[in-house]
């Protein structure tokens, strides 16, 4: 692989720097891919979903999400981070929607920090995550 998600985090940090809304808006939609290839990187950790019915599975991002959201409370080792990265994965995505898709509406500096904060403890859970998956029992 040539790119690994934390290029797509220093590339969003980068962005910031800038003092234009599109700097920013690519600040924050970098940022979300980073945070969405990291939690991708460690979904096998989690079982697969139950189905959902016919057409209401949404698309690969929110797929994602779910599959993290929905490991069992119980016997599921890092089960609490799991549902913290869904969590933040969600929020990240809402964020990416304003920034590449809501043109009228205003990215601030702020919206782009968060992002990249966002970013940054996602890829410190997904640590966390494969730390307890991958210790003996």
């Amino acid at each position: 692989m040539s790119v690994e998600p934390v290029d797509f985090l220093q590339e969003a940090r980068q962005h910031l720097n800038r003092v234009d809304e599109i700097g920013l808006r690519t600040a924050v939609s970098r940022g979300y891919y980073a945070a969405y290839h990291l939690a991708l990187g460690v979904c096998h950790y989690c079982p697969e979903p139950p189905p959902l019915p016919q057409g209401k599975g949404g698309g690969d991002h929110q797929r994602l999400i779910r599959r993290f959201e929905s490991v069992p409370r119980k016997g599921f080792k890092g089960a609490g981070l799991a549902r913290q990265i869904a969590a933040l994965l969600a929020q990240g995505r809402e964020q990416r929607n304003k920034a590449d898709y809501r043109l009228n509406e205003t990215i601030s500096r702020n919206d782009a920090q968060w992002l990249i904060a966002n970013a940054e403890r996602i890829e410190k859970l997904t640590q966390q995550l494969t730390q307890q998956q991958t210790a003996p029992p």
